[in-house]
């Protein structure tokens, strides 16, 4: 039984983060049986739309055994380039949309060259690029915040559609169209294999270089949309837009399942995770915990996640070998049982040295 749960919590770690999700909300129910309304769900749906698209964009870079560390400045970057342009007289939607999302994609494009073409470390180039994207909107905006989006953007995330605001149907179908990428998509599948075995990978002619390319490019790209909604929702943009975000996708892309060694785990596992993250966020400022407790709990959350991981790989392993070493004793003592019966056979048939 032992097993089975721990090969399920394997093969589906979203399980578990669901499982810690429902015990967490339960918990803060009978501290505030408030707590568990409908209502409490759609705001943590709500205010989380910024993390869950962030974090299912990195998740793809993670599957492929990198990091992307830029993309909280990346945001940040695209939402200060897309308000400025909204501040102009008559701005058009599409050249908006074009803006923000193209600094996203281009910014994302620039990570993947450096790391696919260029050969260097995820870990070093995004770092690079957290510290460039994040100097660009500086020098831009000469440290002043944009406050003054137009009033019809903002209501785009007032409004509902079918009982729900648009950022939230904006988070549900970009998490429906990237579980059709990863799941029905071949070009989403180059993903794991470049991440569990890339070597392998390049001898089923699998072409390494664009697959990372085009995750990281998925991963500016979802920042962009992230900046949409951040414009939206927030109404102002500081020049702090974004930071530390990448640290909290991280984490939420590993609580739920996304694997730091690549090749393990899913889009709705990663969601989960922001998901979590985002409803303990909300607790706090629910009961009024100071907000810098999040990152203390979201710290703590990353490191368990990672050691009960490691743990759970660690007792596989050894249960693997067990069962080797079990398989090879019972094939040993076949052949000796094996040799005995032929022993004995020959012993019957000729018991003084001749034909009996």
């Amino acid at each position: 039984m032992k097993k089975k749960i721990i090969n399920l919590f394997q093969k589906r770690p979203e399980v578990l983060t669901v499982a810690i999700i429902l015990l967490y909300f339960f918990g803060m129910g009978l501290i505030n049986p408030a707590f568990l309304g409908l209502d409490t769900l759609l705001r943590v749906l709500f205010n989380g739309t910024i993390l869950f698209l962030v974090t299912m964009g990195i998740a793809g870079v993670l599957i492929t055994k990198n990091i992307d560390a830029s993309v909280g400045s990346l945001l940040g970057l695209a939402a200060t380039f897309g308000g400025t342009y909204l501040q102009t007289p008559n701005p058009s939607v599409a050249i908006f949309l074009l803006i923000t999302l193209g600094t996203g994609i281009m910014g994302g494009l620039f990570n993947g060259i450096g790391v696919a073409y260029g050969g260097v470390p995820s870990i070093i180039m995004t770092l690079g690029t957290l510290a460039m994207f994040r100097g660009i909107l500086t020098l831009y905006t000469g440290g002043s915040w944009i406050d003054t989006v137009p009033e019809w953007y903002l209501n785009f995330s007032r409004t509902k559609t079918l009982g729900l605001y648009h950022p939230i149907w904006v988070t549900l179908i970009v998490l429906a169209l990237l579980w059709i990428f990863y799941n029905k998509l071949t070009w989403g599948r180059y993903f794991y294999a470049v991440g569990s075995n890339q070597e392998g990978a390049r001898l089923q002619g699998i072409p390494i270089k664009r697959v990372i390319l085009s995750s990281f490019t998925l991963s500016g790209l979802l920042s962009g949309v992230g900046a949409l909604i951040f414009i939206s929702q927030i109404g102002t943009i500081p020049t702090q837009a974004g930071i530390g975000l990448e640290i909290q996708a991280i984490a939420a892309a590993v609580i739920g399942g996304i694997s730091l060694m690549g090749g393990i785990g899913n889009i709705q596992g990663a969601a989960m995770g922001a998901m979590l993250l985002e409803t303990i966020k909300y607790s706090l400022v629910y009961f009024k915990v100071p907000g810098y407790w999040n990152n203390v709990i979201s710290g703590f959350l990353l490191l368990l996640v990672v050691i009960i991981t490691s743990r759970i790989q660690l007792y596989l392993t050894r249960e693997k070998e067990k069962e080797k070493e079990e398989a090879a004793d019972l094939a040993s003592e076949c052949k000796v049982v094996e040799t005995g019966v032929r022993i004995k056979g020959l012993i019957h048939q000729n018991p003084h040295g001749k034909e009996s």
